[in-house]
């Protein structure tokens, strides 16, 4: 059964990128559903926001099935959703538990690609359209690239001394998804790479999936530029939604409180918040769903 899902997360490329950073992938009502075997315990199971809850009728069957012992939802559905409501309490109703600490971001900022330029750019708020120009003034060149290997070592040090976690999955992110659906985007300057963002692509969204600077970068504006460069190029794809991939959720402030500053970032650029319902799970049920 094909996945109907507009989401990423259940793509073809994403579930190929999970299957090479050890998770196992299987259909349940058409929608991926990603596992994990933890030692002693079973496997531990997530499904990345499928378009239908529909899809908790056969959870049972395949905790049973799998020696699961957690199963993790992040339906694909917005609180101002006409059946947000109704699903919601059907989740809880069938024993689900809001999760505190979700897997999936749950609330995210957009852009409207359909917009031309120049009301992207001026519907920007004056410190982002202000920091384009200075980082211009600065000398910041924006290139697309192939050279994942530079953005890896970018995030490393931004990440020192844990980098060394994020490389095997850019890796195989990029194996993954490029060259047709992701682009890189590296910035220069003072004759040095600065920064970069990776965009991945599913169907008509964009979306801004890592993005990395040197101090130096931020200092030159160099994230402001990119961020901007990266918008017009996902029009010249043609892409109609540029989704910033999460900011901080009021519902969840111990676990998005990380996400504070980036947040404040990315509503600079005066997208339309997005939110969703939350995540669930559902530990080794003792009730016939």
């Amino acid at each position: 059964m094909p996945t109907t899902s507009s989401d990423i997360r259940q793509s073809a490329e994403f579930a190929s990128f999970m299957s090479d950073i050890g998770w196992q992938t299987l259909k349940l009502n058409g929608q991926n559903c990603y596992l994990k075997k933890i030692p002693l315990l079973g496997f531990f199971a997530k499904c990345p926001r499928p378009d239908s809850a529909k899809i908790k009728d056969d959870i049972n069957s395949l905790i049973r099935e799998k020696n699961i012992f957690r199963f993790k939802i992040s339906p694909f559905i917005r609180i101002n959703q006409q059946n947000y409501k109704s699903i919601r309490d059907n989740l809880l109703k069938k024993g689900f538990k809001i999760d505190r600490d979700p897997f999936n971001p749950t609330t995210s900022i957009t852009l409207d690609l359909k917009k031309s330029e120049e009301i992207l750019f001026a519907h920007m708020k004056e410190a982002k359209r202000r920091g384009v120009r200075r980082a211009i003034k600065n000398g910041i060149k924006v290139f697309i690239s192939d050279d994942i290997s530079a953005f890896i070592a970018i995030r490393k040090r931004q990440f020192n001394p844990m980098g060394f976690i994020v490389e095997k999955e850019m890796k195989m992110l990029w194996k993954n998804f490029y060259p047709g659906k992701a682009t890189l985007l590296m910035a220069t300057g003072n004759k040095k790479t600065l920064a970069g963002i990776l965009l991945l692509f599913h169907k008509k969204y964009a979306y801004y999936w890592y993005a990395s600077s040197l101090n130096e970068g931020k200092k030159l504006f160099a994230p402001t530029m990119l961020v901007w460069e990266a918008i017009r190029e996902a029009k010249k794809k043609n892409c109609e939604i540029f989704d910033f991939e999460g900011v901080y959720d009021d519902r969840f402030p111990k676990a998005s409180e990380n996400w504070r500053g980036f947040t404040k970032f990315k509503e600079g650029f005066s997208g339309r918040k997005v939110i969703y319902m939350e995540n669930f799970f559902l530990k080794r049920p003792i009730i016939r769903l």
